[in-house]
């Protein structure tokens, strides 16, 4: 269903939307329930929103970077080994981005994933 409806691609677009808080913290929020009740089925889907999920770290809108950080945890909870490996690179690459929040977030999310494995 969520590639039938083009879910993924709809949230990501949201998040996208500079002007729009509602719909950046709707589609983090999306995010979180659809990890939370799909488990480790969303992890397919978790290698193509992370990058958006860390920009969203250095979101200038406080609850914004909530919504990205409560997502986040849930995501990284879910993981199972073979998504930690997926996930990994893109992590990695978020310590590069110019933002502090986006690579606190990467750091954050790094840490969480020593309590996965």
């Amino acid at each position: 269903a969520l590639k039938n409806y083009d879910v993924i691609n709809v949230l990501k677009s949201y998040i996208e939307e500079k002007k729009n808080q509602q719909a950046r913290e709707g589609a983090l929020l999306a995010f979180e329930c659809l990890s939370e009740r799909l488990g480790r089925l969303f992890e397919p889907y978790i290698i193509h929103i992370l990058p958006l999920l860390l920009l969203a770290f250095g979101d200038g809108i406080a609850d914004v970077r909530a919504a990205a950080q409560a997502a986040s945890h849930v995501i990284m909870g879910k993981l199972s080994t073979q998504g930690m490996r997926l996930v990994l690179p893109a992590l990695l690459k978020g310590l590069d981005e110019i933002a502090w929040r986006t690579k606190q977030g990467s750091v954050q999310l790094l840490g969480a994933m020593a309590y996965c494995a």
